[in-house]
């Protein structure tokens, strides 16, 4: 059912992602998805096309909850993660984790032998 400003109940929106209306508001608990109440605030409503975004990008895969979030930072195989392109649990083994947090945030390597420092700005 469309709403004012062509916003969609629970009830369409969880049709049209094909999930429960528990699912549904996971999703809003999460962040995956922003909700707005009518104006006597006892019913939700979504954006139509936030739906279908996460319809097309993230919608649960049959036979579980999985969802398929895109990112150039993280990748999920099937047997370990890996950050930009790089076995994860190899950097884990192999550097330190300033340095992989350092190269994570700027795509810059390091390899600095004095202890980690954050900046006094940033403190």
């Amino acid at each position: 059912m469309s709403e004012a400003g062509g916003w969609i109940d629970a009830a369409s929106a969880a049709d049209r992602l094909g999930v429960e209306p528990a699912t549904l508001y996971a999703y809003v608990s999460r962040g995956m998805l922003r909700r707005a109440r009518t104006p006597d605030g006892r019913r939700s409503l979504f954006d139509p096309a936030e739906i279908e975004e996460l319809a097309r990008r993230g919608r649960p895969r049959r036979g579980g909850h999985e969802l398929v979030i895109e990112s150039r930072l993280t990748v999920l195989g099937d047997d370990r993660p890996y950050y930009r392109g790089r076995d994860a649990v190899r950097l884990a083994a192999t550097h330190r984790f300033e340095d992989v947090a350092h190269w994570l945030w700027t795509g810059e390597e390091t390899t600095a032998t004095a202890p980690w420092r954050a900046h006094p700005d940033a403190v």
